[in-house]
This record gives C-alpha cells, sequence and structure tokens, in this order.
C-alpha cells in the first residue's frame, strides 16, 4: 500500500497534463430566451415597469438576439443585433442596432450607451438613450433564462 501512494499521486498529476480548455469552451453558452421585468426611466424618473422578451441564438462567440418588450399595453418589436460574447458573458454589439431610428410621438432617438452581459441563467440589460421631444430614457433590467 505504501508504495503504491507515489504512483496514485503521478497518476493524478498526469490527468491534468495538456488540458488547458480552449478559447471556444471559455466562451458561456448564452443560448435561450430570456424573459423579465425591465425598469424603464425618464429623466430620472421611473415611467413604467415593462416586460421584455429576449431571444439569443449562438454559435462559438457569435450570437444573434431578437426581442420584443411589452410597454403601455403595446408589444414594441426590438431591433435585432449581432455580436460576440466574450468569456465573462459580455456581449459586444457588431451589427443591428441598440434602439431605434424614429418615432413620431419622441422624433430621433440617440443611444448614450447599451450593455448587454450574461451570467449563469441571467442576462442585465442597461440602455440609455435620449430622444427629441420625450426626454432621457433608461431600460434596465435583469432577464431570465
Amino acid at each position: 500500500m505504501k508504495g503504491s501512494i507515489p504512483w496514485l499521486l503521478l497518476g493524478l498529476g498526469l490527468v491534468g497534463c495538456n488540458e488547458s480548455p480552449s478559447a471556444a469552451s471559455q466562451i458561456p453558452n448564452v443560448a435561450g430566451m430570456y424573459t423579465g421585468p425591465v425598469t424603464m426611466t425618464v429623466d430620472g424618473t421611473i415611467a413604467g415597469l415593462n416586460a421584455m422578451s429576449l431571444t439569443v441564438t449562438q454559435v462559438g462567440e457569435q450570437v444573434s438576439i431578437t426581442g420584443s418588450m411589452l410597454a403601455a399595453g403595446q408589444t414594441v418589436v426590438l431591433p435585432a443585433m449581432n455580436g460576440t460574447v466574450n468569456a465573462t458573458g459580455f456581449f459586444t454589439l457588431t451589427s443591428g442596432s441598440w434602439t431605434s431610428e424614429y418615432d413620431a410621438l419622441c422624433g430621433n432617438h440617440r443611444l448614450i450607451d447599451g450593455s448587454l452581459t450574461f451570467s449563469d441563467r441571467n442576462a442585465q440589460y442597461v440602455k440609455h438613450e435620449a430622444t427629441d421631444f420625450c426626454g432621457s430614457w433608461a431600460l434596465t433590467g435583469t432577464l431570465t433564462r
């Protein structure tokens, strides 16, 4: 028994040799449907609690996102977004848009900043934009898969 301990330790040490994770395996699986509440503020005042749904498809680090939001009883289709997700779950937009360009009530929408970060089964959504006639908007929420 005493002589088998060094062999056991050697065997345990060899198990991990040359098994460094590839870059692809470090990318989290974020594919799925995420739903949850999103708080909307206008000029810093809470203007409503909306329901958001995002559908995420993924191939490696490449992700495509479509979605909708229920706001004031109306379903609003969100602009499609394409991008990449890194090992920390942070989404980087490569094509598409965080915001619609224009609507008749508020005029032009200008993105100030936006982020989408995936962690475990959650997606943290944050977007700030300015409008011509409806003030500065913020949408924030945690969606769950």
